[in-house]
């Protein structure tokens, strides 16, 4: 199952240029690797959805910085931005290319993007890979659909 407009070779495309890729916070040319959110934009530009650069007083330049020096204000920006972006859904319902939004109480907010046959493309400090869901099933805050 696809999103309308968009096929599934779009979105395919789109998280390949991801996986495998080192994490680098805030390199937003992505020479050096990726962050969770220059991975995010990178997935969405690549389906044409227009992926928001700035967020409050924050932005692609001055986050990282922001984030070494208070990451507890970090998370909570990060978890704030990643809310506002499209439309909250039922997990239930989602389809390729649906964010995620993850995070629990020993666990600081983090997004992933669901691939579809259960698997996601998750952001690490030892880079971008593809895992199941089901390993992050009790951490899933909610799902939201970004459109173009």
């Amino acid at each position: 199952m696809g999103r309308k407009g968009l096929s599934d070779s779009t979105i395919a495309r789109s998280a390949g240029k991801l996986v495998d890729r080192p994490y680098f916070l805030g390199d937003v040319s992505g020479d050096k690797g990726w962050d969770c959110l220059d991975s995010l934009a990178c997935f969405y530009e690549g389906m044409g959805v227009q992926f928001p650069r700035k967020f409050g007083d924050w932005d692609e330049k001055n986050y990282p910085e922001r984030w070494k020096k208070n990451p507890d204000e970090g998370r909570k920006v990060l978890g704030d931005f990643l809310r506002s972006l499209g439309e909250k859904i039922d997990p239930k319902y989602m389809v390729r290319g649906d964010l995620l939004i993850m995070g629990g109480k020993e666990i600081p907010t983090f997004p992933a993007l669901y691939l579809g046959n259960g698997n996601v493309l998750m952001v690490f400090d030892k880079g971008v890979k593809v895992l199941p869901l089901r390993f992050f099933s009790k951490v899933l805050i909610e799902a939201r659909r970004l459109t173009r």
